[in-house]
């Protein structure tokens, strides 16, 4: 095991903060949000970008969830979300692009109510996405509570 020089012998060195839920630049491709969920949840952010594709053309729900976490997470060294941005009559050009997304999600989600199938596919995927996130969440949280110099598939000491 290796442990710092100061920390007294049995006891584990204080575990890595777990990242905030926030948009990325770094990953960025439209706002960031998928960078920053992937960057959560610790899975690639491809696969949201998949789902959220998926989603938005087979109803809007995508584009609801997409454009609503764009106005309520806020960027890397960012303060405030842009949905208090709006709010405090400071607009620019993401708040707008950002309530225009969700407004057309709503619009072709509201469109396709009619459309069972499409809803019991939409729902299916959205709840197969929450589940794997939920997932690598306990995932991670297992893996922190082993003793990484322990070697796989060795009891807990």
């Amino acid at each position: 095991m290796t442990a710092p020089s100061d920390a007294a012998p049995g006891v584990a060195p204080p575990e890595a903060p777990k990242p905030t839920l926030r948009r990325t630049p770094r990953q960025k491709v439209v706002a960031g949000v998928c960078g920053g969920l992937g960057r959560y949840c610790d899975v690639d952010p491809v696969i949201f970008r998949i789902v959220l594709g998926v989603l938005s053309a087979t109803g809007g729900i995508g584009l609801i969830f997409y454009g609503f976490a764009w106005l309520l997470l806020p960027a890397d060294g960012d303060d405030e979300n842009e949905a208090r941005k709006l709010l405090s009559g400071r607009v620019d050009g993401a708040s707008l692009v950002a309530l225009l997304l969700a407004l057309i999600g709503c619009g072709l989600f509201l469109s396709m109510l009619h459309n069972r199938e499409m809803l019991a596919f939409a729902a299916l995927l959205t709840l197969a996405v929450v589940g794997f996130s939920v997932w690598t969440q306990s995932r991670r949280t297992a893996g922190a509570a082993e003793d990484p110099a322990a070697p796989p598939g060795a009891p807990a000491a």
